[in-house]
């Protein structure tokens, strides 16, 4: 069946493969000195790469697949400042610029980077899973978004523009993917006109490959990081006449595979690519997200809508303690860990039309997500079996828990989100434009929940906030800009269920909010042969939301660091040259930060080290209010560390070459590096456990275009070094505080043929 959607499958032609912004906005294609004039969205309003004054990204469908980007922490090294990484196998842990989420595999809180498509909020971390599918682009909005984008952007935002129906056309691709692991990947689509005024738009894509690493502590083996996913999507356009447009998309997507490979540091097999595990890993993703867009024309102005349901199901067990029976003397298994979250959004917009003096937007922005979540772990030491590990029901009774259950948890919660927003972009003389925006936020949160089978309790909690923007742009040329701004984003506070009998951690946490002053500059030269934009920002942290352990195992929960800064340079460029058959082209970011504020913090490490060492004295004993103290003494001063994710270079150097092959078609050819610097796993920048090193990839891509034909063939290698990077390190602040490497996949060919028709 997979085979055969292999072979039926289907895809959109490249368009110069290897030039990151090829998307000919002018409809010329056989101009290539039109690249950098794609169109971008950015802050809800349509303009140009380059003369958008504001940090933005774009990354166009072709990158994704000429890079083998199917995965978002592939994007690492893509986007200046942008870093993603796994947490436990399931979230995606999001920063920019140092600035995002660092409270992961807690669902009580949300990402400080926001995530859409089409246009649609989607707040939790897991849906990025769903990776990319049928996209024309993806754009990437660099520091707070505190004025048309809110909640959660204290980092920035990741816009994912889908691939839309057209009108007046019937067409269809294929694609169809092999590669090393059993690479399979099927990939169709079909736009079909519905007389003058109508269109529907369908696509499908199945994925699988076998597991990039091996658990080789269950008998036969059993695969990790392999994938096995489908994704489908329909939609319709309506456009009756030239002032409304109506698009109505649903899509789905289902998954389920062995689990992700996390490789805990204390694994004794040097092999990477095995780990030492008894426990096998499971995951189920199901995820559907409708999105209903409506726009209207006004004489004055354009209306707009936006209205989406989103409906994710999710479903996960792994090895916590990511070793094997006889290595870590015992075992700690995830039996589940289960989250259903269900959302509807609204956000209606009122905004000027394109020939408007001033450039304004004013709207609303609503969202209510109703989320549930249920947690069953298993821990026992000093055995030499292991049990059966059943998902209790969750009526169990407290009298009824077996004596191996080291944590369990029920809980339910309701976010309610409003936010009025308005800004507006001001020409004050000839080339010199001010921008000003403002956001009221109003977030609501209600709870219930319960720990090892208790009565649950409710509670509730409610943040009000402003936050916005101020910005000057000044046009030095038609080809050269400046720019300079203020911003604030914020992302809500919130209660901690399970801190009743904590000794430290509160049992509600702070808003979190950064301000940011950023300079940039956005150059056009040669005719539009080449360009080169700067960006210089400075990020004031306040309430920083991290993972608190209290020295009472399980009583932790989400703290506020007081304050941190995070700064540092981007670069973005592109130059194409010899009679446009060289492209040349990168992006670049030197980042740096620390903790302002004198705060002590706890280590789940340290602290069990602590507890271990008082109780191996005989000092006391286990539970004890003494071995509580003893945990507390391992506090960690964390003023002047390094911010998490914050990498201290960050790079992707790229050369593309378009070479006629006589009369007949083009070959594309393109070469890469991308190098993600050293950075921080968390606060507390503990040598041997905090400290991720450094990796460099090298990248290769091929195409075939002929001239007259609707076809082409590619090959791509990825990772041609088979470097063993760690893209990611995860330390556990729950069940035996692990630490654990997610390393990037290995080296890879894919070969692909598509044909248009």
């Amino acid at each position: 069946m997979k085979c055969g959607a292999a072979v039926a499958a289907l895809s959109v032609a490249l368009v110069h493969g290897g030039v990151a912004f090829a998307d000919d906005a002018a409809g010329d294609e056989d101009d290539i000195r039109n690249m950098n004039q794609i169109t971008v969205y950015g802050e809800k309003r349509e303009t140009t790469l380059q003369d958008a004054p504001i940090a933005l990204s774009a990354i166009t469908g072709d990158i994704l697949e000429q890079a083998g980007i199917t995965d978002p922490s592939q994007l690492n090294g893509y986007v200046p400042g942008l870093m993603i990484t796994k947490s436990g196998g399931s979230e995606r842990i999001v920063t920019i610029r140092g600035v995002g989420q660092q409270t992961p595999e807690n669902f009580a809180t949300i990402p400080g980077v926001s995530f859409h498509v089409d246009g649609a909020f989607l707040p939790n971390s897991i849906a990025l899973n769903m990776g990319f599918f049928d996209v024309d682009r993806i754009e990437v909005l660099r520091g707070p978004q505190g004025a048309v984008f809110g909640q959660s952007s204290t980092g920035g935002s990741i816009n994912v523009i889908t691939n839309q129906p057209t009108l007046g056309e019937s067409k269809g691709t294929f694609k169809a993917t092999l590669g090393d692991y059993n690479y399979v990947q099927g990939f169709a689509s079909y736009n079909v006109p519905i007389g003058e005024t109508a269109a529907i738009r369908g696509s499908i894509q199945q994925t699988s490959h076998d597991g990039y690493a091996t658990a080789t502590s269950i008998d036969g083996g059993y695969e990790l990081d392999d994938a096995d996913n489908e994704h489908y999507r329909l939609a319709a356009l309506w456009e009756p006449t030239d002032k409304l447009s109506t698009t109505l998309s649903y899509t789905l997507y289902n998954d389920k595979h062995n689990g992700g490979a996390l490789k805990n540091i204390e694994d004794p097999n040097p092999d990477i690519r095995e780990v030492t595990q008894d426990f096998p890993a499971k995951f189920k993703l199901r995820s559907e997200l409708a999105t209903l867009n409506v726009s209207y024309e006004l004489p004055f102005a354009t209306l707009k809508s936006v209205t989406s349901y989103q409906d994710m199901s999710h479903d996960q067990s792994f090895d916590a303690d990511r070793l094997d029976l006889a290595t870590y003397g015992g075992y700690d298994h995830v039996a589940t860990w289960a989250t259903e979250a269900e959302t509807f959004m609204e956000e209606l917009t009122i905004s000027s039309l394109p020939e408007s003096g001033i450039d304004w937007i004013a709207g609303v922005f609503y969202s209510n997500t109703d989320s549930a979540q249920y947690v069953v772990e298993y821990r026992e030491l000093g055995v030499t079996s292991i049990p059966g590990l059943p998902v209790l029901p969750r009526d169990t009774t407290p009298a009824e828990i077996p004596s191996n259950l080291a944590y369990e948890n029920i809980s339910t919660v309701n976010r309610e989100s409003i936010a009025p927003f308005f800004q507006a972009t001001i020409p004050l003389m000839e080339n010199l434009s001010a921008t000003v925006g403002a956001r009221y936020n109003d977030d609501k949160y209600d709870g219930e929940g319960a720990s090892y089978y208790s009565t649950p309790t409710a509670s509730s909690f409610a943040t009000q906030t402003w936050t916005g923007k101020v910005g000057l742009d000044y046009d030095i040329s038609e080809d050269s800009m400046v720019y300079a701004s203020w911003s604030r984003g914020y992302k809500p506070g919130g209660l901690n269920g399970g801190t009743s009998g904590a000794l430290v951690v509160s049992s509600t946490y702070d808003e979190e909010t950064v301000e940011a002053i950023e300079f940039g500059s956005k150059n056009t030269f040669l005719d539009g042969r080449a360009t080169l934009n700067a960006s210089v920002f400075f990020n004031q942290y306040e309430n920083m939301q991290f993972i608190e352990e209290d020295p009472i195992p399980y009583a932790g929960g989400i703290g506020n660091i007081p304050e941190a800064e995070t700064y540092g340079i981007e670069l973005e460029g592109s130059y194409l040259t010899f009679n446009d058959q060289l492209m040349l082209g990168g992006n670049m970011a030197m980042l740096d930060g620390e903790v302002t504020a004198d705060y002590v913090a706890l280590d789940r490490r340290l602290a069990d080290l602590a507890g271990d060492e008082a109780v191996n004295s005989g000092a006391t004993y286990p539970w004890s209010y003494d071995w509580f103290l003893a945990r507390q003494s391992a506090g960690v001063q964390v003023e002047g560390n390094t911010p998490p994710n914050l990498a201290d270079l960050t790079y992707n150097l790229y050369a593309a070459w378009f070479q006629p092959v006589g009369d007949h078609g083009e070959l594309t050819s393109r070469i890469e590096n991308v190098y993600v610097g050293e950075y921080e796993a968390r606060i507390f920048n503990t040598a041997g456990a905090d400290d991720v090193p450094s990796y460099s990839l090298w990248n290769a891509y091929f195409q075939y275009q002929p001239n007259e034909a609707p076809w082409f063939v590619s090959a791509s290698i990825t990772n041609i070094g088979d470097e063993e990077g760690i893209s990611g390190r995860f330390v556990d602040p729950y069940s035996s505080g692990t630490v654990s490497n997610e390393y990037v996949p290995p080296r890879q060919l894919l070969v692909t043929f598509g044909f248009e028709f």
